[in-house]
């Protein structure tokens, strides 16, 4: 129920104007996030999902920190590196 609500949490936050942007990746994945989040959705699996956040986190200077699953969608911390 919490890792719901966390993913659902930062879709509304989406919908607030919060800077939240989405692309495509390059096997169709949705990759939704700001500068301090990132969500995966149709990945093929865990490790794709996370190297898709990893390099969207990085374009801040940050690395992904691994929140939670629900369905097809993970859910990434960007968190600052040292």
């Amino acid at each position: 129920m919490k890792r719901t609500t966390i993913l659902v949490a930062l879709l509304l936050a989406g919908c607030g104007g919060s800077g939240m942007t989405t692309s495509k990746g390059p096997n169709g994945e949705t990759i939704m996030g700001n500068d301090i989040s990132v969500q995966i959705t149709g990945a093929a699996d865990e490790p794709t999902a996370f190297n898709l956040a990893q390099r969207y986190c990085k374009r801040n200077e940050r690395s992904a920190r691994f929140v939670s699953t629900a369905g097809p969608t993970s859910a990434y911390d960007c968190v600052k590196t040292q």
